[in-house]
């Protein structure tokens, strides 16, 4: 059984993918920067359309490709749009320029700029096994981080080189990740701190084994990367190796699993052996504990380790979905837990789909062991002081360390390619302002805020615009509440 008429669903396939060959030709990757895309794409999964996997981003095309052309969805129309996937040669040169509010605190999957005014120019390039982007940023008017350091200037945020090998991608660059089915934000990792450069290995086409012994497990992915973080760090320039398996069990219809391990090792001062890197692999990394380490300085790093998925039970037009992280490890099972619980749903209203969700994140600390500590230890680490965030901004989920945030979203897509999304969102940011946090530091603040998105395509003039507008509060306790619009805009241009 189908949600959605025909007609609708035609219509919203056709746009997809003008969308998709307007925007990404000569590109195998779709970056993850625009809500009413992920929620197309979720659109064709939930209601049949193919059977992938769609928690990790980047996706690769060629997924969403070939999970098509063995659905009933394959057409003459569509094979011939979603071709453009596959052409070599040179893209056109994209251009963007954006203005935003950088006070804003909250990032979600969005395209927000990074700074007041940020500009950007790319141009790709691909063939049946290579395939690389150029992507020139420059940032200004940004404002200082939680320790006073401003980050403005050129970048390469969105550059990368890859090359197939088999069913298997390699890639080198700087490329946006999202890992988890949240719509507002991943405990593990995000578009909330700038890409991290890194080398990274990506199953293209999640396909399930062969045998009869391991088919159960159904359609399976692998991703792994490492990277190199910033040099401005109390411990410059540590590693962040980060592994992500998923699998959807043919057991239990419509849902998703995901495994993750982060590991920060390394860097100036630290060792970096390749005994290093075996004890960071084999958890021999804690002080104590079944280590049979009993000096903290001789620590290979910091882990986190967890476990998400995503449920769509019965068919049904909705879907629960949840993510668990571990700060620590205790007899090889993640501890020192922060939570993060959802729902999501989506209909259909006459000329457009609608997605609703609700997303609630707790960013204190929980232990199954009934360690009595709760605050101050997620996203920390005693000898990477900075912890788990890159250029002043958590890897994980804009929160940061010690809060609790319920958000509530909607986003309406039309058949004419016209997108609007509203998502508000309420809670307490650093609750015992105590501690570092990028977004309250040193005390306890309510937040509020509400955005009011909008997305539309202009093809007659190769034209993409997206703009936000909105109010944020924050109240920190024993001082003045800081309130204001805020918003940003966002202008690509193909040439």
């Amino acid at each position: 059984m189908y949600l959605f008429p025909s007609g609708l669903r035609k219509n919203l396939h056709f746009l997809f993918f003008l969308k998709l060959t307007l925007f990404t030709f000569g590109e195998p990757f779709l970056t993850p920067n625009d809500p009413f895309i992920r929620h197309e794409i979720r659109l064709l999964s939930d209601e049949g359309g193919f059977n992938g996997l769609q928690n990790s981003w980047p996706l690769d095309l060629g997924r969403i490709n070939l999970g098509l052309q063995e659905s009933e969805y394959n057409s003459e129309l569509l094979d011939n749009l979603l071709s453009d996937e596959s052409n070599s040669g040179w893209s056109s040169i994209f251009t963007t320029i954006g203005l935003a509010d950088d006070r804003v605190i909250a990032r979600g999957f969005s395209s927000k700029p990074r700074s007041s005014f940020a500009t950007n120019a790319s141009v790709s390039w691909m063939n049946d096994r290579f395939a690389a982007k150029l992507s020139l940023n420059a940032f200004y008017g940004m404002e200082s981080d939680w320790k006073g350091r401003a980050d403005e200037g050129f970048a390469l945020d969105g550059s990368y080189i890859a090359a197939r090998l088999g069913n298997w991608s390699a890639s080198f660059g700087q490329q946006e990740r999202w890992w988890g089915p949240g719509w507002d934000g991943s405990l593990i990792l995000s578009t909330n701190a700038r890409p991290i450069p890194a080398i990274s290995i990506d199953r293209r086409i999640a396909e399930p084994f062969e045998t009869k012994w391991l088919s159960w497990i159904g359609p399976w992915s692998f991703h792994s990367f490492i990277g190199r973080m910033e040099e401005e760090r109390t411990v410059p320039k540590p590693y962040l190796w980060g592994m992500r398996g998923e699998v959807k069990p043919t057991i239990l219809g419509g849902l998703e699993i995901g495994f993750f391990r982060m590991m920060q090792l390394g860097g100036d001062g630290r060792p970096e052996g390749f005994n290093t890197w075996v004890d960071a692999f084999l958890s021999q990394d804690n002080y104590g504990a079944n280590t049979g380490n009993n000096d903290r300085s001789k620590e290979p790093g910091n882990q986190l380790a967890g476990i998400d998925l995503r449920w769509q039970p019965f068919d049904s037009t909705f879907a629960l979905y949840g993510q668990v992280v571990g700060e620590d490890e205790d007899k090889f099972l993640p501890n020192c837990l922060m939570f993060q619980y959802g729902i999501e749903a989506w209909t259909n209203l006459e000329d457009s789909t609608l997605r609703v969700f609700a997303e609630f994140v707790d960013l204190t600390s929980y232990w199954w062991t009934d360690d009595s500590r709760t605050r101050n230890i997620t996203y920390g680490h005693h000898i990477y002081n900075d912890g788990y965030r890159y250029r002043g901004r958590p890897v994980g989920h804009w929160a940061d360390q010690d809060s609790q945030i319920l958000s509530i979203g909607v986003l309406l897509h039309q058949v004419d390619g016209i997108g609007w999304a509203a998502i508000g969102r309420i809670g307490d940011l650093n609750e015992d302002g105590i501690g570092e946090s990028t977004v309250a530091n040193g005390t306890t603040s309510e937040y509020f805020s509400f955005d009011i998105l909008n997305s539309r395509e202009y093809p007659n003039y190769n034209l993409s615009v997206s703009t936000s507008i909105g109010w944020e509060s924050i109240e920190p306790m024993g001082r003045g509440t800081e309130d204001g619009l805020a918003g940003y805009l966002t202008l690509t241009r193909m040439f």
